[in-house]
C-alpha cells in the first residue's frame, strides 16, 4: 500500500470520527442529555399539632344574681370573689357563701388542684391593730364537691394544695368535663380577738394536661 494511501485512509477514518460525534452532540443536545428521564413525587401540606389546657370559672357569691365569669385567657387573675361576708361574730354557723363551678374547655385530659395562694387580715375600721391578725387562722373552711365528698375542712389560712375531681368522681378531666364545688364559712365561739378584721383569701384553680 502506498504512503499516500495510507494518508488518505487516515483521513477518511478522523472525518468519520468527527461525524459520529457530531452526530452524537446533536443527540445530547437535541434530548436533553443524560438527565432527560425523570420522575418525582411529592408530598405537601405535614403538619404536627398541640393539645392545649384551657378552663372556664364561674364564681357566684351566695346570694347574688350576678355570677362573675372568666377563663384562662381573659382573666386569669381576677376571676371575682367566692364569698363576701359580713358582720360575724363568734360562733358564726357553718354557713354556705359561695360557688365556682370550673370545666375543662381545652383539648387536653387534664388533673385539676385547688390552692390557696394568699390568706390576709387587714382592719375593718380604726379600732383594728396589726396584732389583730388571727382571723384567718380562725375562720373555719369547707369546700365540697358535688358529689358531697369534702375537698378540704380547716381554717382559711391552713388549706394546702388539694386535688380536686370532676362531677363523676373522676380525677383526670376529659375535655368538657366540669364540677361545682361549695365553699362554706364558720366562725368558732372561741374567736374572741378577731372583732374588727378582714380576712380576704385569694384561691388558684390549677390545671395540669396528662
Amino acid at each position: 500500500m502506498s504512503v499516500n494511501q495510507q494518508r488518505s485512509d487516515r483521513r477518511k477514518l478522523r472525518a468519520g470520527m468527527v461525524f459520529v460525534l457530531v452526530l452524537a452532540g446533536t443527540a445530547l443536545i437535541g434530548w436533553g442529555g443524560l438527565a432527560a428521564w425523570q420522575a418525582v413525587t411529592q408530598n405537601n401540606g405535614s403538619t404536627a399539632s398541640t393539645l392545649g389546657v384551657h378552663m372556664q370559672n364561674v364564681a357566684t357569691v351566695s346570694g347574688s344574681l350576678n355570677p362573675v365569669t372568666c377563663t384562662d385567657l381573659t382573666s386569669p387573675t381576677a376571676c371575682g370573689a367566692v364569698f363576701d361576708v359580713s358582720n360575724i361574730t363568734p360562733g358564726y354557723p357553718t354557713t354556705q357563701v359561695g360557688t365556682v363551678q370550673i370545666t375543662n374547655t381545652g383539648t387536653e385530659a387534664s388533673t385539676f388542684q385547688l390552692s390557696l395562694k394568699s390568706a390576709t387580715v387587714s382592719g375593718d375600721d380604726a379600732y383594728w391593730s396589726a396584732a389583730d391578725n388571727t382571723l384567718c387562722g380562725h375562720l373555719q373552711l369547707t369546700v365540697t364537691d358535688s358529689t358531697g365528698h369534702n375537698v378540704y375542712l380547716g381554717s382559711v389560712a391552713a388549706m394546702p394544695n388539694e386535688n380536686i375531681t370532676d362531677n363523676a368522681g373522676n380525677p383526670v378531666w376529659n375535655p368538657g368535663a366540669t364540677d361545682t364545688f361549695s365553699f362554706s364559712l364558720s366562725l368558732p365561739g372561741s374567736a374572741t380577738t378577731d372583732e374588727d378584721s378582714v380576712c380576704t383569701a385569694v384561691f388558684t384553680w390549677g390545671q395540669n394536661g396528662v
